[in-house]
């Protein structure tokens, strides 16, 4: 018989759910508990030891000190951990099929919840209703008075309520979103990731707004997709899914507002979108010129990455290019519209008026 990893992939699916309800979800909440109490970045400094462990060792084996080093137990264990420890933060990311990331295992949301096919007209039409409906009802002060801890601890918690409604199992309780260090900025900037959940140490991170000029909304929907990533849910396109649902059905109307933003600019359709919003983004990206100008090491590594292709890339997380044929089974549009078409799903997971 030969073995064939998608049916090896399938069976462990179905497993999941037992994994995750005695060991991930009890495992996932005690680091959540230790790192969140942490001030610094902890995977930083891990990133830092591992390399400069392995800087060392191959300093002392191109002067022929490897057998002096290995009578040295001690030493030797310490300085042979950190790329140990490089390799299993690698291996525990999610971001391929192999990965040793449990929770990325699970089943896809997009295929645990077939979605429903949307004729273009039908999803243009809900792409004019949003628009119309962002220009009306966009506040200024509104949109301001939304801090990156307040969307964490909402989207927390409205993330709970879409799980629940899903009838799949709770993630951790998430608690701190910290800001990245030079590293671990360097190589998110080069590969396209300004944000960030380690599932092998369970810890949130993102760029600091003078290193990576954006528009408050990108912050904002970042902090609740990193909180859906640290919930359980690997894939990026599961914690759009997700963060798109969180957003849509809470009670306040600035994360129903940041909702219809999501939606819209991820649609790759052309959106109008309130003056206000416009002045923003165009003033972030005046200021991401001047702030690249002065980066020209994540310069280099950015054109070595797209040139490599590690770069990453939008269509992970069900965001269209502009010049893409509409598919009426898109994954990110698609799965949603199939949900809020559910009566029971919908009044657990969708806001008043939302889905096609």
């Amino acid at each position: 018989m030969r073995f064939r990893p998608d049916c090896y992939f399938s069976h462990v699916a179905t497993l999941f759910p037992w994994y995750w309800r005695f060991l991930g979800l009890p495992l996932s909440r005690a680091k959540g508990m230790c790192v969140d109490r942490i001030p610094f970045s902890l995977v930083e400094i891990m990133i830092w030891s591992g390399v400069a462990c392995s800087l060392i060792l191959i300093a002392i084996t191109a002067t022929g000190g490897w057998s002096r080093l290995r009578r040295s137990r001690l030493m030797y264990a310490a300085l042979v951990s950190g790329p140990i420890l490089l390799v299993l933060m690698g291996m525990g990311q999610g971001a391929f099929p192999m990965s040793l990331a449990p929770t990325a295992w699970r089943q896809p949301l997009a295929e645990a919840f077939p979605g429903m096919p949307i004729p273009y007209p039908l999803f243009r039409r809900e792409l004019d209703r949003r628009e119309v409906r962002l220009l009306a009802s966009f506040s200024p002060a509104y949109y301001e008075s939304l801090s990156e801890e307040e969307i964490l601890h909402g989207c927390d918690l409205s993330l709970d309520t879409v799980l629940a409604g899903l009838g799949l199992q709770p993630g951790r309780a998430v608690g701190k979103m910290k800001p990245m260090g030079p590293l671990t900025t360097l190589l998110g900037l080069s590969y396209g990731g300004p944000a960030f959940h380690d599932p092998f140490f369970g810890e949130m991170a993102m760029v600091r707004p003078e290193d990576h000029p954006a528009p408050r909304y990108w912050r904002l929907l970042g902090v609740c997709h990193e909180a859906a990533h640290a919930k359980g849910f690997t894939r990026e396109l599961d914690a759009e899914i997700l963060t798109q649902l969180a957003l849509s059905r809470s009670p306040d109307v600035r994360y129903r507002m940041l909702g219809d933003i999501m939606y819209l600019r991820k649609s790759g359709e052309r959106i109008h979108y309130p003056e206000y919003l416009r002045r923003e983004i165009r003033a972030c990206w005046d200021s991401l010129e001047r702030v690249e100008a002065r980066q020209p090491v994540v310069r280099f590594l950015k054109k070595a990455a797209i040139k490599l292709g590690f770069q990453n890339s939008g269509g992970k997380y069900g965001t269209r290019a502009g010049s893409e044929r509409w598919n009426p089974d898109h994954p990110f549009y698609a799965t949603l519209a199939g949900l809020w078409s559910k009566p029971a799903a919908g009044r657990g997971m969708a806001g008043a008026g939302d889905g096609p």
